[in-house]
C-alpha cells in the first residue's frame, strides 16, 4: 500500500514537472538536470556525467548531442588531452535553467496543496524516517 502510494506520487510529480518544463523551457527534466550539473561543474566530461546520473555513456552521449545541437552546451577539447571533451553551458543554457528551482518549488507546492502546515511538517518527519532506512549509516556492514 505505501509503496503503491509513493510510486503514484513520484509518477504524478514527474508528469507535472515534465509538463511544466516542456511548456516553459522546452526541455525534458533530464536535459534540465544535466544543464544544472554542467553549470555547477564547468568542464565536466561525459564519463563523469554518466557516473552522476547512473547512465550508460551512450545514453549521455545522445543527450549531449541534442543539447549541443540546440546550442545549450559546447564541448571543448583541452590542450593537454585530445581524448576527453570538456562540457560547458552556454548563455542559452544558463537562461533555460534560470528558473529551475522555481519549477521544482511549484511542483512541490502542488503536491502538498491539500495539507495544512502541521500536516506538511508531519509528512516531512515521516518521510525523513523512511528515507533514513536507506542511508549509508543504516546499511548492514556486508551490503
Amino acid at each position: 500500500m505505501i509503496n503503491d502510494l509513493l510510486r503514484q506520487i513520484m509518477i504524478n510529480q514527474q508528469h507535472s514537472l515534465q509538463d511544466t518544463l516542456t511548456l516553459n523551457v522546452g526541455l525534458t527534466p533530464q536535459q534540465t538536470r544535466t544543464l544544472n550539473v554542467i553549470q555547477q561543474q564547468p568542464g565536466i566530461i561525459q564519463r563523469e556525467l554518466a557516473d552522476i546520473f547512473h547512465r550508460r555513456s551512450a545514453s549521455i552521449s545522445n543527450l549531449l548531442q541534442i543539447l549541443e545541437r540546440d546550442g545549450y552546451i559546447e564541448r571543448k577539447i583541452p590542450a593537454d588531452s585530445g581524448r576527453s571533451k570538456q562540457i560547458f553551458i552556454t548563455d542559452k543554457g544558463k537562461n533555460a535553467i534560470q528558473g529551475f528551482d522555481q519549477y521544482f518549488d511549484d511542483v512541490e507546492n502542488r503536491m502538498v496543496a491539500n495539507l495544512t502546515e502541521k500536516e506538511q511538517g508531519q509528512l516531512i518527519t515521516l518521510l525523513g524516517k523512511v528515507a533514513s532506512a536507506y542511508s549509508e549509516e543504516s546499511r548492514p556492514a556486508d551490503a
